[in-house]
């Protein structure tokens, strides 16, 4: 099992980070494989209905990412 952890912090290595760490190292001690993963300073946005989910076989590229 594998769990992801996501960082919506705009401060990478701030007080969210060190939170997840701790649960990280709880998980690992229980043999879970972890990752944190820092999202908090990307822009994110819903479906804009743009259509490359279709053209790129159902694969979506949002253009702010």
């Amino acid at each position: 099992m594998k769990v992801l952890l996501i960082n919506g912090s705009p401060k990478a290595n701030g007080c969210t980070f060190t939170a997840l760490s701790e649960i990280a190292k709880t998980l690992n001690a229980e043999n879970i494989e972890t990752e944190i993963a820092q999202l908090g300073n990307k822009p994110i946005q819903d479906c804009i209905d743009c259509g490359g989910c279709v053209e790129k076989a159902n694969a979506c590229f949002p253009t702010t990412l």
